[in-house]
Parts: C-alpha cells; sequence; structure tokens
C-alpha cells in the first residue's frame, strides 16, 4: 500500500509537470464566450466522457496515462489522467477515508497552497473531491489548479484545469465548474 501511495505521489507530480510542459507557448488566447460550442471526448479506458468548449485545442500527450489535454491558451488548460488504484470501490460514504490519500497526494508538493477545504461530492455518478490550490511556475508567477480525484471501480481518474496567473482562477473557474459537471460515465 505504501508502495502504491508513493507510486501514485510520483504519478501526480509527473502529471503536473507534463500537464505544464506541454502546453505550447504559441497558441493563441482566444476569447471566451459564456456558452461556447462543445466537442466531446471520450476515453475508452475508463468509459469516461465530457465536453469541452470547442474553441479549446485539443493537444497530444506523451504519458499513455493521460489520454485528453487541451488548452484555451498557454495559460489555461485542461487534462485527464487516468490511472490504477488499490483504491477499490470508492463511495461518498468511504470518502473521507480517502481524503487521506489524495490529501497526501496533493500536500506531496510542497509548493502547493491549498485555496480552502477539499470539497467531496459526486461527477457524473462517480465519487469525487474537487481540490484548489496555487503553486509557483517556473518562471515564477503563481499559477492555480482545481483538481478532480475521480474514482470509478479500480481507477483514479484526475481531471486537473491550470490557470495562470492564479488571479484569473475566479475569471474562468466557472468554465472549469460547467466542463467537469458534463463528465459522464458508462460501464
Amino acid at each position: 500500500m505504501v508502495a502504491a501511495g508513493v507510486a501514485a505521489i510520483l504519478a501526480l507530480i509527473v502529471g503536473a509537470a507534463v500537464g505544464r510542459s506541454i502546453i505550447p507557448s504559441d497558441t493563441k488566447r482566444k476569447a471566451a464566450t459564456a456558452r461556447p460550442t462543445t466537442t466531446r471526448f471520450s476515453d475508452p479506458t475508463s468509459g469516461v466522457s465530457l465536453r469541452y468548449p470547442e474553441i479549446w485545442a485539443r493537444l497530444h500527450s506523451r504519458d499513455p496515462q493521460v489520454p485528453f489535454v487541451a488548452a484555451l491558451s498557454p495559460a489555461t488548460s485542461m487534462s485527464l489522467r487516468v490511472s490504477k488504484s488499490q483504491l477499490t470501490d470508492v463511495t461518498t460514504q468511504t470518502l473521507p477515508v480517502v481524503r487521506g490519500f489524495t490529501d497526501d497526494l496533493v500536500g506531496a508538493d510542497e509548493r502547493a497552497q491549498q485555496l480552502g477545504e477539499p470539497k467531496d461530492l459526486t461527477i457524473g455518478g462517480l465519487p469525487a473531491i474537487r481540490y484548489r490550490y496555487t503553486y509557483p511556475t517556473p518562471d515564477g508567477k503563481t499559477g492555480a489548479h482545481v483538481h478532480y480525484f475521480i474514482f470509478k471501480r479500480d481507477l483514479m481518474l484526475q481531471l486537473v484545469f491550470q490557470q495562470v496567473p492564479a488571479t484569473d482562477l475566479p475569471k474562468f473557474e466557472p468554465t472549469f465548474n460547467r466542463i467537469a459537471a458534463t463528465l459522464t460515465s458508462r460501464g
């Protein structure tokens, strides 16, 4: 169990680094509209799908555990990581116990500063925990993540939204929440 926890922490850190590094700096910022037209992403491994604004560019990830990355700009992006978990059959009732594990994952990066308490919820009928936190970027700015840990059978899905600078999070978080709310699960 400890080895799995260490592996999960490393996956979280590597995933954040990969997500930050694959957003191309030459992507032009596009004007966000209140209700843009959306397009669907479906992941056959996890059986989940979600809708995101079609003005966001779909990007390629070289990490096989990250089947989805999209960006509005280098400053505004999202990714979905799907990994096996030793935590099986997580329910909304067991989320308080699971939260000790996810707290450790987020806390593994000592630079992360939480923006309030994590929130237990369900997304697409699946138990989930949402974290909001800031982190320093390599260029000295402060970024923000809205990070969902979503549990499905023996899978842990991490839906991560990123905004740089963190001061712009209030402007983009409603869009992040709308995208997260579109997640559906089959099977």
